[in-house]
């Protein structure tokens, strides 16, 4: 017990510092997300807003949906566009920012799934999931028909001035009526994306979803 009391006590030290408190637009909070260069800060909350913030003087801008509150957000590997899953919707949104940090300035895009709107016959996205290559997307959606219930849909995806997904496929998990409750991508397996998932049957699976350009390097 004192080895423990003395291990927490270490902790607390490491992390003791000074913290700066945000005092607008975050409450009622369901997603918090970091750009992988620490220069935005995407907070999303359950009525169908979002706050973009920028890192230098903790400025934000204030968005709202009409298709749902956020099920989902991914940034690119670069942190400059982040791509948002939305409720009620089977397209999602990418909000492209127009110039260098601190600049708020930015631009939202659609970027449909069509074949994933013609096959499933989903009303909306649960999940996405966005490898750190930027080249993999992985996303689960709600209810759905009798053949792809419960799946999740797998997209190649091109990265431009606009995002260009491409479905690659579809993952069933193991055991009966299988249903994904949570998934990630590895980010530092240099093979290619390697995504694992955590089925409500009680399995947890690791897919490797490599790309050709892995396999021939």
């Amino acid at each position: 017990m004192r080895a423990h009391h003395s291990q927490y006590g270490i902790l607390l030290k490491q992390v003791k510092g000074v913290g700066t408190p945000i005092r607008r637009g975050l409450g009622k909070i369901s997603l918090l997300k970091w750009s992988p260069t620490r220069d935005y800060f995407f907070a999303a909350k359950f009525d169908g807003t979002f706050y973009l913030w920028e890192t230098n003087t903790w400025t934000s801008e204030l968005w709202s949906s009409t298709s749902g509150f956020v099920t989902g957000a991914a940034w690119d590997p670069n942190g400059r566009m982040i791509l948002i899953a939305f409720s009620e919707s089977l397209t999602l949104g990418s909000v492209h920012f127009a110039t260098k940090p601190p600049s708020l300035d930015a631009h939202l895009l659609p970027v449909d799934l069509p074949e994933l709107k013609s096959l499933t016959n989903s009303g909306g996205i649960e999940k996405i999931a966005w490898d750190a290559t930027g080249e993999r997307l992985a996303v689960s959606y709600k209810d759905g028909n009798e053949v792809y219930k419960g799946l999740i849909a797998i997209y190649d995806v091109k990265r431009a001035t606009i995002i260009t997904p491409s479905l690659v496929g579809f993952i069933r998990g193991p055991g009966e009526d299988p249903k994904p409750l949570t998934f990630s991508f590895h980010d530092k397996y240099k093979q290619g994306p390697l995504l694992s998932v955590v089925w409500s049957t009680g399995c947890c699976v690791t897919y490797p979803l490599l790309i050709r350009s892995h396999l021939l390097a």
